[in-house]
């Protein structure tokens, strides 16, 4: 039987209309951090959940920084990216690193708290972050967060980058440039333990150094983006006792042009698949509904909102 023409065109339309859209019709760029670093492992283990429950929304994780990841959504080159609360205050304000604030950014979610490890070269003679004057202080890759944590807790001292030499290894290279030397100090937020960490502290040629109780005090009043915090005794051969620092919060954002029902689904997504999550990385152990706005200093997107009320953690 043959069908005239003004009847399949007819049929064709409504079989175009019902086609349901493809994964390559929506596209998200993940920015994490270089290669080896916890984002870029955060990162990667989202977009392996995202391509498993959302086959709707291609996702991709792609290299990046707290820095790069901030400038990167402003300009709308990656559609959610890993970045770290202290560098989400300097991008929204316009400071440290930032010549430009940047107010397109949206809040999706904390993702896990990141306790200061300030990492020390054994044979360097530091005791405290004022021994950083006149030492070589690793900054990290040009693009992460790291450096901003090393200004900002530097300065409680009284220290600028002038009063330093500044080295810049990325997160590969960072134990071995502080066993060898290379490196004499490197403040790295993460979690704790941390199995990088753990190596280094092995080698017998790194170890960790605390903050000053008043120097805490100091740091958060004029940082209020960190809390204070420990590292808990025990996590690290030889440091039977808590280790007390400074933690900033390991966040996901996205900017406000993101369409609502896309982040509403990654944020339901996430919080729903907690149990995944954390079989594959100890980062997503503190990933909770209680959790998830922790650290927030910018608006929280609509669509994550959604979910949130949803959720009852907020009202409507």
């Amino acid at each position: 039987m043959k069908l005239n023409r003004k009847v399949f065109m007819a049929v064709l339309v409504f079989l175009l209309a019902a086609t349901p859209v493809m994964a390559a019709d929506v596209f998200v760029r993940i920015g994490t951090s270089s290669v080896g670093g916890g984002f870029y492992l955060i990162g990667n283990t989202i977009a392996q959940l995202g391509t498993q429950e959302l086959k709707e929304i291609n996702f991709t994780a792609v290299t990046g920084g707290s820095i790069k990841n901030c400038l990167n959504l402003g300009t709308k080159e990656v559609e959610l990216g890993m970045v770290q609360s202290s560098t989400v205050n300097d991008a929204w304000n316009g400071t440290g690193s930032f010549e430009q604030p940047i107010k397109t950014l949206r809040y999706v979610t904390a993702i896990y708290p990141m306790p200061a490890h300030i990492l020390v070269n054994l044979d360097a003679g530091i005791k405290s972050i004022a021994d950083f004057k006149g030492k070589r202080v690793d900054y990290g890759s040009v693009g992460q967060g790291i450096e901003v944590n090393a200004r900002e807790m530097m300065s409680v001292y009284g220290l600028k980058d002038e009063d330093v030499r500044i080295e810049r290894f990325g997160r590969s290279e960072v134990a071995e440039a502080l066993k060898v030397g290379d490196s004499q100090a490197h403040i790295w937020t993460t979690n704790a333990p941390n199995a990088q960490v753990t190596d280094m502290i092995r080698s017998g040629k790194v170890g960790l150094i605390g903050i000053e109780k008043d120097k805490i005090a100091e740091i958060v009043e004029k940082f209020p983006h960190y809390a204070a915090s420990i590292i808990p005794g025990g996590v690290y051969e030889g440091y039977a006792d808590p280790i007390p620092v400074v933690a900033a919060v390991g966040s996901l954002l996205t900017y406000e042009d993101m369409p609502d029902d896309v982040i509403y689904k990654i944020t339901k997504m996430l919080h729903s698949n907690t149990q995944f999550l954390k079989e594959r990385l100890n980062y997503f152990n503190d990933l909770t509904i209680d959790f998830a706005l922790a650290g927030m200093s910018v608006p929280l997107h609509p669509g994550a909102k959604k979910f949130y009320i949803e959720a009852g953690l907020i009202k409507e």
